[in-house]
């Protein structure tokens, strides 16, 4: 929603992803399928091929980045991508941050529906509560995104 509240953090966060995809990027080059594929795909999974390459699989139902929703139009599935070993924690962090966002709105939908099947109609100022309550949760939400720009910093040095 666009509850004031949140806009101002969630924009920082934004700004702070995006930082770190631009330093991805200067290590790495995409084709444009690539490209469109990793931002289209909120899933990825890598089986090595050989010593040297890598088959990258995308998946998941893609989504609109701005309000998280479920895109409705068709979308082609995308073909496997074989890339070399050297470069595949690149592309995975790159992809990682791209849907970080979605995936943490996945665990704090999770969260809050936990919250509210274990009480009759809350109201989302009472789930709101609960989840800042949550100091467990939230430490592990926050532990994921330092975990991943540090990743990056590392792999960008």
């Amino acid at each position: 929603t666009n509850f004031q509240l949140y806009l101002p953090p969630m924009r920082k966060i934004d700004n702070i992803l995006n930082e770190h995809k631009r330093k991805v990027l200067r290590r790495i080059s995409l084709s444009p399928s690539l490209q469109e594929a990793l931002h289209s795909f909120p899933q990825l999974s890598m089986d090595p091929v050989d010593s040297t390459t890598v088959k990258v699989r995308l998946g998941g139902e893609p989504y609109n980045r701005k309000t998280l929703n479920k895109l409705r139009k068709n979308v082609h599935k995308p073909q496997d991508f074989k890339l070399g070993v050297e470069n595949c924690k690149l592309y995975s962090l790159y992809h990682g941050l791209h849907h970080y966002k979605y995936h943490t709105f996945l665990r704090c939908k999770k969260e809050t529906d936990c919250i509210e099947q274990q009480a009759e109609d809350p109201g989302q100022e009472e789930v709101v509560q609960q989840c800042m309550a949550n100091h467990r949760w939230l430490e592990t939400l926050f532990e994921s995104f330092s975990e991943l720009l540090t990743h990056t910093s590392q792999a960008c040095a």
